[in-house]
């Protein structure tokens, strides 16, 4: 599959499949909770188009699925960005669980990891802990907030519970990743040409 590349999309305009798999070998694919939860996504989407931000739409969601207990994994860099997301999900009747990225302060040198400033201790940053520690909460969706690149991947394998994220850090571009290719400017030092080949 090279879909990025697809010049027409006609799985979306006119229904066109291009896999080897029937339409009811894909609606196999999902178990009745999938089902569930897809048909929370599709309420959230259709209801909201274009109304709400992500942050309301993944309050909304959750009480699709009558979620009563949020968890939020978080970096220290965004500790105020998931101070905010965790008062709107309270003020929308959620318990909220939220564990910091350096919980537990176990120093990089244990898992012999290289550091910023070499020779001082450094606190790694935790995702499997961040997860066992929701886990064990209970939580029912957990959110990343901010979490590093392949933190958040060994968080969300980690995690029992669904994980989103709701924000996505970028330290260049104040955790806009899309910033680099909507910007003419970053998409040529990328060397992305305006048409999108490389």
């Amino acid at each position: 599959m090279n879909c990025a590349f697809c010049p027409h999309h006609k799985c979306y305009t006119e229904g066109q499949n291009c896999t080897k798999y029937s339409h009811e070998e894909v609606c196999g694919f999902y178990s009745e909770d999938d089902r569930r939860m897809m048909r929370a996504s599709s309420a959230t989407e259709s209801r909201n188009y274009m109304k709400m931000t992500r942050l309301e739409e993944s309050a909304f969601f959750a009480k699709e699925l009558g979620v009563k207990k949020i968890g939020i994994a978080f970096c220290i860099g965004l500790a105020n960005e998931a101070h905010f997301c965790a008062q709107y999900f309270k003020n929308q009747g959620f318990v909220v669980e939220s564990v910091c990225c350096k919980v537990c302060s176990v120093d990089k040198d244990m898992l012999e990891l290289e550091k910023i400033k070499p020779g001082k201790h450094e606190a790694m940053c935790n995702p499997r802990t961040q997860a066992q520690l929701l886990n064990s909460a209970g939580t029912e969706l957990n959110f990343i907030v901010g979490l590093c690149v392949g933190h958040d991947m060994q968080f969300t394998m980690a995690s029992k519970a669904p994980v989103s994220c709701l924000i996505t850090k970028d330290r260049v571009l104040a955790n806009n990743p899309a910033g680099a290719v909507y910007s003419r400017y970053w998409r040529r030092k990328l060397g992305i040409l305006e048409d999108g080949t490389v």
